[in-house]
């Protein structure tokens, strides 16, 4: 990915009652511009002068979104794995019919690794943070890597599984965190960042990263 703020084009949405500019990238690598200028001109210019910043973005996004090929290979752990190296999903895949079937067994893949994988990873970063979920669920969820209610019941996405350990970890320590902190706070984030000190690298790769 690679942005040309002379040849490519973008998304202007305008806003005649706001005073300043905003330049936004969606995860598909969409460059959104919310301004009070009318001339594209001037757009322009401003797209030129942020160049570095938006190329910057755009490769995270490009880092942070491998791809794979449904019921040959599978996203485990921020790589992509040929679904031979991983014999029960493969014997299972074996009963599929379609790309339903395949996506089923999948999801039941990623519960699976979850329930071997984040119990003893929640533990430490539990403890090492002086906290005590009431519950902890695992399930599959479209929108949300997890969440924390005001009673103390985290749950964390399943999905989470295609992920490298990095966001991984992230993940767990912002739902802990919100034991303390129910928002998203300056005092919320300094505590994420007392755990994880690339806390906020973290965040902002891991809202380049879309769902599969």
């Amino acid at each position: 990915m690679h942005f040309d703020p002379l040849h490519s084009s973008f998304i202007h949405c305008h806003v005649p009652t706001n005073r300043n500019t905003y330049i936004s990238l969606t995860k598909e690598g969409e460059v959104r511009v919310r301004t009070p200028l009318k001339d594209e001109q001037r757009i322009r210019r401003l797209l030129i002068e942020r160049s570095d910043w938006i190329n910057a973005k755009l490769e995270i996004i490009r880092r942070s979104t491998p791809t794979h090929n449904l019921g040959v290979t599978i996203l485990f752990r921020g790589e992509i794995v040929p679904v031979e190296q991983l014999p029960q999903l493969q014997k299972s895949l074996v009963k599929s019919r379609n790309s339903t079937d395949i996506k089923k067994y999948y999801t039941r893949f990623y519960h699976n690794e979850s329930l071997l994988t984040l119990p003893s990873r929640i533990r430490y970063y539990a403890q090492k943070m002086g906290l005590s979920p009431s519950e902890i669920r695992y399930k599959s969820m479209r929108r949300r890597w997890g969440s924390c209610d005001s009673n103390g019941v985290l749950t964390f996405n399943v999905m989470m599984m295609q992920l490298s350990y990095r966001y991984v970890d992230y993940i767990i320590v912002h739902e802990l965190a919100h034991m303390h902190h129910m928002n998203h706070s300056k005092a919320f984030h300094d505590l994420v960042r007392t755990i994880l000190a690339d806390e906020k690298l973290l965040r902002q790769e891991l809202k380049a990263i879309q769902m599969h």
